[in-house]
């Protein structure tokens, strides 16, 4: 098992392995290539996990359903599970399934057996509006599993700067469209991924607003996270952000990097970079 002496915890971890990168991702890797200025080279878990224990971190890996919606292949929930299972607690995992399946309420109740924490989302790539009452059973089904949600909010590295954003509608994932199911379902807990950009502000509000909402600073070289993001992130809101890369866009030795540049308060450091995702895994 891993040991106490954990510096803090990754809420956003994507395989880096074949299968996800050039099986669900393949088609998007230039404009990923071209919007982190990085392109990912796939590797295997062994890894990614001395990777982590190198940097002292747990990971929260996470799922991919877009089948139905791009045409390529999504990640098994159930052996994202064993993964995380045989990783001695290096690993959570959070799987994914695409509410627009005619299974997929059948799916998500799954994840507790499995041992999945949560479940990961992605609008744009999964075509669907968190809004709509088509997709309110599938929601209900999450709150009554326990399980978190953590979805991508905002602007999509995949498919910037091609044609038509090779299809994504970046529409589908703004934060707003969140808040009927922050309000609907008090007691889940729900991560919006990326802060959100450009629509920050709305994510911001809806923590504000909401104590079941929470941010993770993903997708970013922190030094440019908007100034309105790093001034809740040491005020009202320092409870409610957590630490996340978006492995493998970003190494997790660059983002802490990164983090202590912010010059946050020690307390509030801990918070973001530990506690908050501590207490919104049930931890401890």
């Amino acid at each position: 098992m891993v040991g106490d002496a954990i510096r803090g915890i990754d809420l956003h971890v994507h395989l880096p392995t074949e299968e996800w990168l050039c099986g669900c991702v393949g088609p998007y890797l230039p404009s990923v290539e071209r919007y982190f200025g990085v392109r990912p080279q796939p590797h295997d878990v062994p890894e990614l996990e001395a990777i982590y224990e190198a940097a002292g971190l747990v990971g929260v890996l996470l799922g991919w359903d877009a089948e139905r919606a791009t045409g390529r292949p999504a990640l098994d929930n159930d052996e994202l599970a064993a993964t995380c299972a045989a990783s001695g607690g290096r690993f959570i995992g959070f799987g994914s399934v695409d509410p627009g399946r005619s299974d997929a309420v059948e799916r998500v109740r799954r994840f507790p057996e499995l041992g999945l924490r949560g479940v990961k989302l992605h609008p744009s790539f999964q075509e669907f509006d968190p809004a709509s009452e088509a997709v309110e059973p599938f929601f209900d089904a999450i709150a009554e599993a326990g399980l978190i949600v953590l979805t991508h909010a905002g602007m999509s590295g995949m498919g910037a700067g091609e044609p038509g954003g090779q299809g994504l509608r970046l529409d589908l994932a703004r934060p707003l469209a969140l808040d009927p199911v922050a309000a609907r379902h008090p007691e889940m807990r729900i991560v919006l991924a990326h802060v959100g950009w450009p629509w920050h502000l709305e994510a911001l509000a809806m923590a504000l607003h909401k104590s079941n909402v929470y941010l993770d600073i993903s997708g970013w070289r922190y030094r440019y996270l908007p100034d309105e993001v790093q001034r809740e992130m040491r005020r009202r809101l320092s409870r409610q952000f957590c630490f996340g890369t978006d492995y493998p866009m970003f190494e997790p030795t660059a983002c802490l990097e990164e983090l202590g540049r912010l010059e946050l308060p020690e307390e509030i450091e801990r918070r973001v970079l530990l506690e908050n995702a501590s207490e919104l895994l049930g931890l401890g």
